[in-house]
């Protein structure tokens, strides 16, 4: 499987891009994204080196500034991908190749926000643009005949990866920082349906471009229900390692 991801120099993205890069069935990620990714990022078996962006042998880039705007070079790779994360920006570029099938899908993977305003009327400019994007994304994949699937994330609270402790101080500002260790444990433990890792958002990204959750009967995941949904994948798949 190929996977298109943008967004990958934020904390879900960079969170979701380890997590495809380290996954066998992954052949190839693809970073759409309008700068590289930056050289204090360390990649699962990757290489880095000073001042210069990370490199992987299964990971490629490509820098794009304009997201409104895709030329049909553009046009023909995003075509040869599923797509994970961040922006979907490029749903016109789909159209315009006719990428999918009724049997095989192009999956469209969004990862939103906990709080997401579906009805676009809030008062909080993220829960509209994120509600906003969401309704664009759905009914974009039902006006494609089953050509365009679509999945929805709307993870709550995240941290930094602490497998990679030199990510928070190049993703968090200091007063963030302070914050996540004050809080963090106990909205862990009080709140725990409200917060998920980013190992987690990748995970549960990743079995989305597969089609994990097709048969769920339902396009928007809230945090809870993604980690509920991982928990049982995750058992399902150690019960039939061990038969």
């Amino acid at each position: 499987m190929k996977v298109l991801l943008t967004g990958a120099t934020g904390v879900a993205g960079l969170g979701i891009l380890r997590v495809l890069l380290a996954d066998n069935s992954v052949s190839h990620v693809t970073y759409l994204g309008r700068r590289p990714l930056p050289p204090w990022v360390i990649l699962p078996n990757g290489t880095s080196t000073n001042n210069n962006s990370p490199t992987h042998p299964k990971l490629s880039t490509i820098e794009h500034k304009d997201f409104l705007n895709f030329p049909p070079a553009l046009q023909e790779k995003i075509a040869g991908h599923e797509p994970a994360s961040g922006h979907w920006a490029f749903q016109p570029a789909l159209k315009e190749k006719g990428s999918g099938t009724a049997e095989n899908p192009y999956r469209v993977v969004f990862v939103s926000g906990l709080g997401a305003d579906s009805k676009e009327t809030s008062r909080v400019l993220f829960e509209r643009v994120k509600g906003r994007a969401e309704n664009n994304l759905i009914r974009a994949a039902e006006e494609s005949g089953g050509r365009i699937g679509a999945t929805i994330m709307r993870p709550g609270y995240f941290f930094p990866s602490k497998d990679y402790p030199q990510d928070a101080p190049n993703q968090r500002g200091l007063a963030l920082r302070v914050a996540d260790k004050l809080f963090g444990a106990p909205l862990s433990l009080f709140y725990s349906g409200g917060v998920i890792s980013v190992e987690q958002i990748g995970q549960f990204a990743l079995a989305a471009a597969r089609g994990k959750w097709e048969g769920k009967g339902k396009v928007i995941f809230e945090n809870a229900e993604m980690k509920k949904f991982l928990q049982n994948l995750n058992e399902s798949t150690r019960s039939r390692e061990e038969l």
